[in-house]
């Protein structure tokens, strides 16, 4: 694998205008917050409505369902890789943040999910967690004193079957505790699997990835993934660089040599939990997964 740090490139969730013909004289402009990887769907924002329309078919659109709060809308997106799925994640009050799910029923129908009970993804996942024990409180509702309670993305797996978040939440001025959970797309449950128990028990700083539930594709498959993400990460690290100030380069070099520590650090510790005949193709869908998240990261917080 390419471990280059260099090369030319764009990124993929960059908000822009895209100015549409409307009805009458007037010029209609369209907001474009977030295109999915592939390029096969984007969402956009036309005053106090959101739609996830097709880059192929524009006629095929549905209206983002509004969200309560500060904010109706998601800071930032993540599509899952069969485009069915829609994971963001918007600022709240001082020192937390929400994670939302939906489901992209048909090209005409959008769904916040899970619909279960009435409650948003965010009211369910943290609950979850202090029922499994990892977590001490549910700090997304300022349990236990806490003035921080964070709900974060770190991927989809490859087959689309499993969202992995991260919650982070306590005191800022003390502890942060975290934990790794999965929602799984075909149950429409939380999971915890035995990689999940372990990585949270440990102290790793190593990068996390979202176990298929699907068998995974062939040695040379992952391979062939795995070369096009890297050109890919390389082209937008690239285009960061040159987007940059002439301080901020320092810290965003640095930040890249650091994801690559912590990438090769989660491999190892996700690859051990497997026989040996499974370890390469592992090891190769791990790297997948987090390279793919990585693309995925705003410019402006590259350097975090």
């Amino acid at each position: 694998m390419k471990e280059n740090l260099f090369g030319a490139g764009l990124a993929l969730s960059v908000l822009f205008l895209v100015t549409f013909p409307a009805t009458g004289n007037a010029e209609e402009q369209k907001e474009v917050l977030y295109t999915s990887p592939s390029g096969g769907l984007r969402i956009e924002r036309n005053g106090e409505k959101a739609w996830v329309t097709s880059t192929k078919n524009p006629d095929q659109r549905a209206e983002l369902p509004p969200l309560e709060g500060i904010s109706p809308f998601d800071d930032e997106f993540h599509a899952s890789p069969n485009e069915e799925w829609i994971f963001g994640t918007r600022k709240m009050a001082h020192g937390f943040s929400n994670g939302d799910l939906f489901h992209r029923v048909d090209p005409q129908h959008v769904e916040i999910a899970p619909t279960q009970e009435d409650q948003s993804f965010n009211d369910r996942v943290w609950p979850y967690c202090v029922k499994q024990s990892a977590l001490k409180a549910n700090y997304s509702a300022e349990e236990d004193g806490a003035d921080t309670g964070l709900t974060d993305f770190v991927a989809w797996s490859l087959d689309s079957n499993r969202l992995l978040v991260q919650l982070r939440g306590g005191d800022r001025h003390k502890t942060l505790h975290a934990c790794y959970v999965y929602f799984n797309t075909r149950t429409r449950t939380f999971e915890m699997t035995d990689y999940l128990r372990k990585l949270n028990k440990t102290k790793s700083s190593g990068l996390a990835c979202a176990e298929p539930t699907d068998p995974i594709p062939s040695e040379a498959d992952l391979k062939t993934r795995l070369d096009t993400l890297d050109r890919q990460l390389n082209k937008k690290y690239a285009d960061v660089i040159a987007q940059s100030e002439k301080d901020r380069v320092s810290l965003v070099r640095e930040a890249q040599r650091n994801w690559i520590k912590h990438r090769d650090e989660g491999a190892r510790f996700y690859v051990s939990l497997f026989p040996e005949a499974e370890k390469e193709r592992r090891r190769l869908q791990l790297l997948g997964d987090v390279t793919a998240a990585r693309i995925e990261v705003p410019p402006e917080q590259w350097e975090l």
